[in-house]
Formats: structure tokens, sequence, C-alpha cells
């Protein structure tokens, strides 16, 4: 049968984060992988009763395809949502999609055609490159720094891929606290890319799942916030601060972007969970939605500092790593010589420990044999030093 599979099948993604996923909740695997939530923070009790109020409210509903678009009920709440940070829209710029990852599928189905460059981060969100690999878009990093991707080199590239003849579609970002590398797109920063982006004529895809995850500081503006000319397309979800199974995410962007993003739907999935849809809706009008916004903040503070405070302790002098101020991830350069994946090996194996290998966030996985990305997120802090310690062990105990 493989002489019938599809071109892009090649282009897919190894499956690396499946297998490692894999390994969440395995009692006897300290599991570093997986960038999910905590239960441990969810609201279990007023869901419960949310749930029991919808079931005897609204049970044909519950139950009853949604429109493609999704429920208007859900999509006034998220125009309020966001304009209480800074973005007015309406509900006819908003389309619902199954989690964040359809909406990078769906987008890129509608703006990628095989060979178009598009830009990501450097090291950049396996699932965002995955989603452009699918569709065979020519993928480029640009290089990160501490307060988010370089304007120099993203100028440079910019102007290189033009002087070829192809212009560039987007860029895809995660201005807050990107996944793996942790850092923050500084305020300057995100109004010189929306200068970039018309004077170079490209789009940027905002993807903002950490942006309510601020540990030590005001959340910044939205790049959305500052765009007169439509040039970017907002995304964002409940999935890290509120609860992920739900699977509900947004797309806002001008209304006949929305029009093609619901006929990419409809061949998709035809609409999203309508009780994903009831419960966000309900647990927003109730205020529960930004009631949990600020109360996994602490939560999540205490996890990040004793992750920061065992890599200190444990990890070889010859390793280094970016300390974040928020989202779920510490970004770990290895030693000179030192394999991620072979080291991945070596410590579920002996250690019994698991992280994510750096070549998952490479465009070229082999720009991340030197690095590898570790979660604070679902790990009791006591477990966290724990693992750290074996880690750092494995590290300084690797051969040569």
């Amino acid at each position: 049968m493989k002489e019938y599979y599809a071109e892009r099948v090649g282009t897919m993604a190894g499956g690396e984060l499946g297998d490692l996923m894999r390994l969440v909740g395995r009692d006897d695997i300290i599991s570093f992988a997986g960038g999910i939530p905590s239960p441990d923070i969810f609201p279990l009790e007023e869901l419960k009763e949310i749930i029991r109020e919808l079931l005897a409210d609204e049970p044909r509903q519950v139950f009853q395809y949604s429109s493609t678009e999704g429920r208007i009920d859900l999509k006034d709440y998220i125009v309020e949502f966001l304009s209480r940070r800074g973005v007015k829209t309406s509900r006819e710029e908003l389309i619902i999609t199954s989690g964040s990852q359809q909406a990078l599928d769906l987008i890129a189905k509608v703006l990628v055609d095989p060979g178009d460059p598009v830009l990501v981060e450097k090291p950049g969100y396996v699932g965002g490159i995955g989603a452009l690999k699918c569709y065979q878009a020519r993928v480029t990093g640009i290089d990160m720094e501490e307060d988010g991707i370089s304007i120099d080199c993203l100028e440079e590239t910019v102007k290189k891929i033009v002087s070829e003849g192809r212009p560039v579609k987007y860029i895809y970002l995660v201005p807050d606290y990107s996944n793996p590398s942790g850092a923050r797109l500084s305020a300057e920063k995100r109004r010189k890319i929306l200068d970039l982006a018309g004077k170079y004529n490209f789009y940027i895809l905002e993807d903002t799942p950490y942006s309510e995850l601020n540990y030590y500081e005001e959340r910044l503006d939205f790049i959305k916030e500052y765009d007169q000319e439509n040039r970017v397309i907002l995304l964002g979800s409940f999935s890290k601060f509120f609860v992920p199974g739900l699977r509900v995410a947004w797309v806002c962007a001008p209304r006949p972007f929305i029009d093609l993003l619901s006929r990419a739907k409809q061949d998709a999935d035809l609409a999203s969970s309508t009780i994903g849809q009831l419960v966000i809706t309900r647990a927003g009008e109730k205020g529960l939605v930004e009631t949990q916004a600020r109360r996994v903040q602490p939560f999540y503070r205490e996890r990040l500092e004793a992750m920061g405070t065992a890599l200190d302790k444990y990890f070889p002098a010859e390793t280094s790593w970016f300390t974040p101020r928020g989202g779920f991830f510490f970004w770990v350069k290895l030693p000179a010589g030192l394999n991620s994946k072979e080291l991945l090996a070596k410590t579920i194996a002996e250690e019994k420990v698991a992280f994510v290998p750096g070549t998952a966030f490479f465009a070229d996985p082999q720009d991340g044999y030197s690095y590898l990305r570790l979660s604070f997120s679902d790990i009791k802090p006591a477990m966290i030093e724990e693992g750290i310690k074996r880690l750092g062990q494995a590290i300084a105990g690797y051969p040569g």
C-alpha cells in the first residue's frame, strides 16, 4: 500500500511527541515531556455544577451538532473576553475550532501552497511547524533571543526570500512564553514585527495559548491590538489556563478569511464539540474563566521556581538555560558533544525520567540535537527536584 501514500506523508512529524505523551501518567516515569496543564488546579467542583445545570436546562442542545463556525453565545463571550484584553472584534470575525492545533491546520490549508515561504520561531512550536510541513511549505526559522525573535534576522531573512521572487506568506509567532523557549516577545519588538509585515507585505499568525500565564509581570498587548491593516490573524485557546479536554479554541480575523476557514472546517470535522462550547460559555458567564486565569498563576509559579532551583543545584556547569517568567517550559542547552535523542533513551531506561529532545522544535531537526525541553506544569515540586537530580546525573555521566 505504501506506493499509494500521498507525497505529504514524508513531511509529517516523526511522532516523537506522541510517543512521549504515552509516558504521561505512568507511575514509574518522572515525565517532563508533556506540556500539559495540571489536573490538580482544574476547577472540578464548579465544572461538575455547570454540567449538571446544562443537562437540566439544555439537554437537547448538549448532545446536538453545533454550527461550523461555533455557537453564537460562545462567540459573544469571546468578544467580551478579548475586549477586556484590548482587542475589539465581533462574532462575525470569529470561528471556533477543535483546539488550537485544528486552527493551525486550517490556516495552513487555506494559505499555503507547496513551496510557499513561511517563517517560524527557531526553536518553535512543533505543532505549528508540523502543520506547515504537512502542506509542504518552505519553513524557515528565525533565531530567538531572550525577548523574542531577532528583528535583524527577521528582516534579513525576509529580504533574501523576497529577492528570490516568492514573497513570504506569513510568520507564525507564539509571543507570550513561547513553546519551547519560554521567551516573551517584548512590546517594542511586537510593533517592529507589525511594521515589517506592512513593509514587506506578509501576515502574522499570533498564537496566544500562554498569554494568561504571567507569573511575575503584567500581560503585554497582543500584536492584534496595534493592527490597522488586518495583517494579524489572532489565535487563542482556553486549554492551558482553564481546561484542555474541552478542545475549544478560536480564530479572530476579517470576515472574508473566517468564511474560508469555515469552508475548510466543514471538510475537516463539520463542527466542534457542542458540550465543550456550552461549558466554556457558562463558565465565562459565571466569571469562572477569569477567576481560573488568576488562580493558576501562583500555582504554576511555584513549580517554575522549583525547577529553576533544581537546575541550579543539580545540572552540570557546562549546561545552560533560559529562565522563563511564565508559561510551562525551560529550554536547556546541553554540553558540547551530547545528543538529546540518545540522552533521552538513556534517561528513560536508566533514570526513569523523560523530556522532549530539541529536534522536535526545528524545521531542520539536526539543529536541535544539543537542546532539550523540560515542562514543569504537571509535576509536583518534590518530584521536580528528584527528576532534575536524576537527569543532571545522567548528563554528568554521559560518555565523553
